[in-house]
Protein backbone atom coordinates (compact mmCIF):
# COMPACT_ATOMS: atom_id res chain seq x y z
CA UNK A 1 0.00 0.00 0.00
CA UNK A 2 2.95 2.45 0.66
CA UNK A 3 5.02 1.20 -1.98
CA UNK A 4 6.07 4.51 -3.42
CA UNK A 5 8.41 6.42 -1.56
CA UNK A 6 11.56 8.81 -1.71
CA UNK A 7 15.07 8.09 0.01
CA UNK A 8 17.19 11.10 1.97
CA UNK A 9 20.38 10.35 2.72
CA UNK A 10 23.38 11.96 4.18
CA UNK A 11 23.78 14.97 5.95
CA UNK A 12 20.10 15.71 6.90
CA UNK A 13 18.62 15.62 11.04
CA UNK A 14 16.28 11.98 9.85
CA UNK A 15 18.27 10.38 6.61
CA UNK A 16 15.70 7.49 5.28
CA UNK A 17 12.83 6.67 3.34
CA UNK A 18 9.45 8.97 3.34
CA UNK A 19 6.27 8.07 1.68
CA UNK A 20 5.58 9.65 -1.46
CA UNK A 21 1.44 9.85 -0.89
CA UNK A 22 0.71 13.74 -2.29
CA UNK A 23 3.11 16.00 -5.01
CA UNK A 24 6.43 16.78 -2.88
CA UNK A 25 8.69 18.70 -4.25
CA UNK A 26 12.92 18.51 -3.24
CA UNK A 27 12.42 21.46 -0.85
CA UNK A 28 9.43 20.33 0.84
CA UNK A 29 11.56 16.48 1.24
CA UNK A 30 14.24 18.54 2.73
CA UNK A 31 11.81 19.67 5.51
CA UNK A 32 10.38 16.34 6.39
CA UNK A 33 13.92 15.11 6.93
CA UNK A 34 14.26 18.19 9.70
CA UNK A 35 16.24 20.45 7.89
CA UNK A 36 20.19 19.58 7.60
CA UNK A 37 23.20 18.75 10.05
CA UNK A 38 25.76 21.37 10.60
CA UNK A 39 28.22 20.63 8.07
CA UNK A 40 25.74 20.22 5.10
CA UNK A 41 26.94 21.54 1.82
CA UNK A 42 23.89 23.16 0.58
CA UNK A 43 24.57 24.04 -2.49
CA UNK A 44 25.92 20.44 -3.92
CA UNK A 45 22.02 18.22 -3.05
CA UNK A 46 21.88 15.80 -5.87
CA UNK A 47 19.06 14.35 -6.84
CA UNK A 48 19.46 10.53 -8.50
CA UNK A 49 16.58 9.05 -10.34
CA UNK A 50 17.34 5.94 -12.36
CA UNK A 51 20.58 6.88 -14.36
CA UNK A 52 19.82 10.99 -14.10
CA UNK A 53 21.33 13.34 -12.02
CA UNK A 54 19.68 16.29 -10.95
CA UNK A 55 21.49 19.10 -8.86
CA UNK A 56 19.55 20.98 -6.17
CA UNK A 57 20.87 24.09 -5.05
CA UNK A 58 19.39 25.11 -1.61
CA UNK A 59 20.48 28.30 -1.06
CA UNK A 60 19.88 29.92 -4.88
CA UNK A 61 15.96 28.14 -4.59
CA UNK A 62 15.54 29.97 -1.48
CA UNK A 63 16.50 33.24 -2.51
CA UNK A 64 14.51 32.76 -5.38
CA UNK A 65 16.84 32.36 -7.97
CA UNK A 66 16.50 29.02 -10.23
CA UNK A 67 13.81 28.01 -8.60
CA UNK A 68 13.42 25.26 -11.50
CA UNK A 69 15.46 23.14 -9.34
CA UNK A 70 12.81 22.70 -6.64
CA UNK A 71 11.32 19.26 -9.04
CA UNK A 72 8.73 17.10 -8.01
CA UNK A 73 9.62 13.90 -6.32
CA UNK A 74 8.83 10.49 -8.11
CA UNK A 75 8.60 6.91 -6.66
CA UNK A 76 12.30 5.82 -5.87
CA UNK A 77 14.51 8.90 -6.13
CA UNK A 78 17.51 9.48 -3.99
CA UNK A 79 18.32 13.02 -2.17
CA UNK A 80 21.85 12.81 -1.28
CA UNK A 81 23.18 15.51 1.04
CA UNK A 82 26.72 15.90 1.08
Amino acid sequence: MHSKKYYLQGEVLKPGSYPLLIPTTVLEALVNAGGFRDFANQKKIVILRGETRFRFNYKEVISGKKREQNIYLQPDDQIIVP
